[in-house]
């Protein structure tokens, strides 16, 4: 095994645009991260000097919350630097996997790092590159690593001419513009940038290009929207908004020092620190493991292997490598083991494993072994070799790309759609509409009872059905958010016969149904069938239909149909259809209830189809085949004449089976909470199946697109999930093979959201994840 400077090198880690970087291990036993310069940087002598500064800079800091330079030999003939490890996730895969951070855990990380940013400008320097990459969260705390481009001002001459030190989006404005000698308020801004992210969980100055995110950074404001305020801060201490904004500001001397900062994160902490807290020990156990595993199974190691990384004395270390740093600072730097592809300024990593056992790959491959100051963030690319004895031999290589978090949100139990550009938020008390690449927000429209919002280029229609009043739809500006027209009271609809606009008129149903295309609006009112006591106390109300101007909201016609609840409402060829039911839908029933035709013109009845409701969209006007999952079948259905294509019966099992109703590649994909598979088009047969991938937990159906299919499934190369269940996060997989593309750690994940965009729109292949109350957006497998 190979050595340098007293330490075995374990494993090569990952390799960038300085040097490598590798596992090593101290006589004593002790894991460090032994960092290399590539040959041809160590011959030239500017270069050299300025590792050698690099050192003794990161050598004189000391604190708590700071990673330690253990030795170096910039003199070297391969140049070399050993730091400890810190074992645990970077603050940007504690964020993307938890969501953001609480007022009081936001408090606790913002006092630590505020006191490991003192112990920095103790020492004489500035670190000008703090970024959530540059924070690995630990069981001792967070730590602030990664000094390589700390200078004092004495070393100003060995940096070029032009050449901008920081990552975008954490970079103080004076740094940009190059007036003044930078001070520690740069860090103060950065500090500020970071917290703003760990408690929204997205840039302060969104995300896309450099050159917008600078922009922003220079002439834009802070997006600090959805900053919680600080319950319980002491008598006169600012909140969060004040905080951070004013360590944003952008003449330095606007902002507070360090001692401020730390002052007042220390009176809002609360309980036990954050990183103590089970969900983030739980990230930290893990990244234990990992490392234990890489160095249990690295080449020359003896069966009891290198003493136990979660040992207090034998730290070790690991982050999220971003694509936006690598060993030597620079953006775009990540080290990449051979045979591996990092594509930058994605927030990805792809992962490969090679001869390794699948219970032995990496849960978290794309993850990264950080050593300390001066080291910088190192992809986790390591090829694991070795096999389990009851192994008959390796699995087959693996290769998927490990999804991170462009940005998250807390929409708590709001659901999410997606058109164009946008997202937009509903729940029952308002409308918020996102920008889907930043998660900036560009308005909110508040609003209770809101049942339905079909968004459109420029309206967007909102449905509210309150419980005891009357339903209406308000068209809102989709750039502004700003109301066009009401419906109103329909009761008060100009078309209603007489006898049903007098005030002793029978009501509308409670219920509401609303469907939206390029020439009509069409309202629809009921009461709840699904028991005898519900027909008993709504006094068996008839459907009520009202058609509107969708541009103007003006009046067109109304209908009133038979005494039934609603469940379906579809507009296509002219015709509006709407699927009632008089009695609880049973699955076991072959009947279906009836599906009313309306023509979309004047509102009139075209025609009734008995036992029509089961297939909504299978009416005239509609053309083209659909798949339903019903009775305890799935059925190909062509709309035009509604002729069965083909039926295949499901097991008591897999009853509760949602399909895809369109073909992809030819090809439906049909799921279960455990099961994924692809059925041929044309003829219902299974082409591939999969164990321990199921669909999202609101969804009927997997979602399908760009030549993947998307559902929940377990942690690749992991064991089963114990309740049956696979609830690690979302599968990309290859909508005609099955195999594993993409995967991203979400946990139970409610919905998945795949934006196209559009044509002409800037924020296609996006991935919109929702689980657990938390939003959070992905770049898409085929961006990467």
């Amino acid at each position: 095994m190979e050595q340098l400077g007293g330490y075995r090198l374990v494993a090569l880690l990952g390799e960038g645009g300085m040097g490598r970087v590798h596992l090593g291990r101290a006589a004593s036993g002790r894991l460090v991260a032994v960092k290399t310069v590539h040959e041809h940087l160590a011959a030239d002598p500017q270069f050299r000097e300025r590792f050698r500064r690099e050192a003794a800079a990161a050598r004189s800091v000391a604190g708590p919350f700071t990673a330690a330079v253990l030795d170096a030999d910039p003199a070297s003939v391969r140049p070399w630097l050993a730091t400890e490890f810190c074992t645990g996730p970077t603050l940007t895969g504690a964020v993307s996997a938890l969501g953001p951070l609480a007022p009081g855990e936001l408090a606790a990380l913002g006092a630590a790092l505020a006191e490991a940013i003192a112990a920095v400008h103790a020492a004489g320097l500035v670190h000008r590159d703090l970024k959530p990459s540059n924070i690995v969260v630990t069981r001792d705390g967070p730590m602030v690593i990664d000094f390589g481009i700390a200078r004092t001002s004495a070393e100003e001459s060995l940096t070029e001419s032009g050449e901008i030190v920081g990552s975008p989006g954490f970079i103080a404005p004076e740094l940009l513009t190059g007036t003044g000698e930078p001070g520690p308020a740069v860090d103060v801004f950065a500090l500020g940038a970071l917290l703003a992210y760990a408690a929204t969980g997205r840039p302060p100055f969104g995300t896309g290009a450099v050159h917008q995110v600078l922009y922003r950074t220079m002439h834009g404001s802070a997006d600090l929207d959805g900053l919680a305020e600080t319950p319980g801060a002491r008598e006169g201490a600012t909140g969060w908004r004040d905080l951070l904004g004013s360590c944003l500001s952008r003449e330095p001397d606007d902002r507070p020092t360090v001692a401020e900062t730390l002052t007042a994160c220390a009176a809002w902490t609360e309980g036990d620190p954050w990183w103590e807290r089970e969900a983030v020990a739980g990230l930290i156990r893990r990244r234990e493991d990992e490392v234990a595993a890489l160095v249990a199974n690295a080449p020359g190691m003896t069966a009891t292997g290198p003493a136990d990384p979660a040992d207090p004395t034998h730290p070790a270390a690991d982050s999220d490598g971003e694509p936006e740093g690598g060993p030597d600072g620079e953006p775009g730097g990540e080290p990449r083991a051979p045979g591996t592809e990092v594509a930058p300024d994605m927030g990805s990593a792809t992962v490969a494993s090679r001869g390794a056992s699948r219970r032995r790959f990496l849960r978290w491959g794309g993850a990264a072994l950080a050593g300390g100051s001066a080291i910088g963030t190192v992809a986790w690319l390591a090829s694991l070799t070795g096999r389990d004895g009851e192994d008959d031999g390796p699995d087959p290589p693996p290769s998927y790309t490990l999804g991170r978090a462009l940005w998250t949100r807390g929409i708590g139990k709001a659901s999410a759609t997606r058109y164009g550009d946008f997202l937009y938020l509903t729940d029952t008390d308002g409308v918020i509409r996102l920008d889907a690449r930043s998660g900036a927000v560009s308005w909110t429209h508040p609003a209770e009872d809101i049942s339905g919002v079909v968004p459109g280029e420029k309206l967007v229609h909102v449905l509210r059905a309150p419980s005891f009043l009357s339903s209406e739809i308000i068209a809102l500006d989709a750039t502004t958010g700003v109301q066009k027209w009401s419906t109103g009271d329909v009761r008060h609809h100009p078309r209603r016969p007489p006898e049903l606009r007098r005030p002793d008129a029978p009501a509308d149903g409670d219920r509401a149904a609303f469907s939206v295309s390029a020439g009509l609006v069409c309202l629809v009112t009921c009461t709840r069938y699904g028991t005898r006591w519900e027909r008993r106390t709504g006094g068996n109300r008839p459907w009520r239909a009202y058609g509107y101007d969708p541009r103007t909201g003006d009046p067109l016609w109304f209908h009133q149909g038979g005494a039934a609840e609603v469940v379906g409402l579809h507009q296509a060829g002219g015709r509006i259809a709407v699927a009632s039911a008089r009695s609880s839908f049973s699955d076991e029933s072959e009947e279906g209830e009836p599906l009313a035709v309306l023509r979309a013109a004047d509102g009139t009845l075209e025609r009734g189809i008995p036992g029509g409701s089961r297939y909504l969209e299978a009416h005239p006007g509609s053309r083209g085949a659909l798949c339903y999952a019903t009775g305890g079948r799935l059925r190909s259905v062509d709309l035009a004449t509604r002729r069965t294509r083909w039926s295949r019966a499901l097991s008591e099992e897999q009853r509760e089976a949602g399909i895809t109703p369109t073909a992809t590649v030819g090809l439906v994909h049909t799921a279960t909470h455990d099961t994924l598979k692809a059925l041929e088009a044309e003829t219902g047969r299974t082409r591939w199946s999969l164990k321990d991938v199921g669909r999202p937990t609101d969804q009927a159906a997997p979602t399908v697109s760009g030549g993947l299919v998307y559902g929940l499934g377990r942690s690749p190369g992991g064991e089963e999930s114990p309740d049956g269940r696979p609830t690690w996060g979302v599968h990309a997989r290859d909508a005609t093979t099955g195999a594993l593309v993409w995967a991203a750690e979400t946990g139970d994940a409610r919905s998945v959201l795949v934006g196209d965009g559009g044509e002409g729109a800037t924020g296609s292949g996006l991935v919109h994840v929702s689980a657990d109350g938390i939003l959070s957006t992905y770049a898409a497998p085929e961006q990467i």
